[in-house]
């Protein structure tokens, strides 16, 4: 094996050794933030199922900023989900299409204020603006904040029961249900 392979062998192990130690120690606090913003289990399978899942993900591996912003990015593209399933054109800005679904009772007023709670700060998040926030205990709550608030509205707007073990949705319009199947996005515990 030449010296350069040999070097390669090396690093490569340096950094599983770091990894796995990084893990390790943060294994509690890993799973006890999971805990807390567990997903909503089973969802509608639209574009953005799978990244609203991330959510958690980020905030349960300490990745706020990402968290916060990717949050309120499937806020967005819920709302503009929830407008067009509604037949009605959602416009540009965020707060005129909660409201609308508000006024139109598509959402419950404590959904529209969960929404309009994750959308705080999209801009300086987004843009990255010297105002974000630094503190990493701050940052945390604020995470934790918005993705719990995140998987409440989840639950309200893709409600289901089960019945004779088949998911029965609430809001039937937002789930792709055609004969007795629909395409769903299953988020079960790991």
């Amino acid at each position: 094996m030449d010296e350069k392979a040999v070097h390669e062998l090396i690093r490569k192990k340096q950094a599983e050794d770091s990894i796995r130690q990084e893990f390790e120690g943060t294994l509690a606090d890993r799973v006890a933030r999971y805990l807390e913003v567990k997903p909503h289990e089973i969802v509608p399978y639209t574009h953005f199922s799978a990244i609203s899942a991330e959510c958690s993900l980020l905030f349960r591996d300490g990745h706020y900023y990402g968290c916060i912003a990717l949050t309120q990015a499937v806020a967005e593209a819920l709302v503009r989900f929830l407008c067009t399933k509604n037949t009605f054109k959602p416009v540009k800005k965020f707060e005129e299409n909660v409201r609308k679904l508000s006024t139109r009772t598509f959402i419950s007023d404590k959904v529209k204020e969960s929404l309009l709670k994750i959308w705080e700060g999209r801009d300086d998040y987004h843009h990255l603006n010297t105002s974000i926030e630094n503190d990493r205990q701050t940052l945390e709550e604020l995470a934790r904040e918005k993705t719990r608030l995140l998987v409440e509205v989840e639950r309200d707007v893709f409600r289901f029961t089960i019945v004779d073990g088949k998911i029965n949705p609430e809001n039937r319009k937002y789930w792709d249900i055609s004969s007795d199947q629909m395409q769903v996005f299953l988020r079960l515990d790991p």
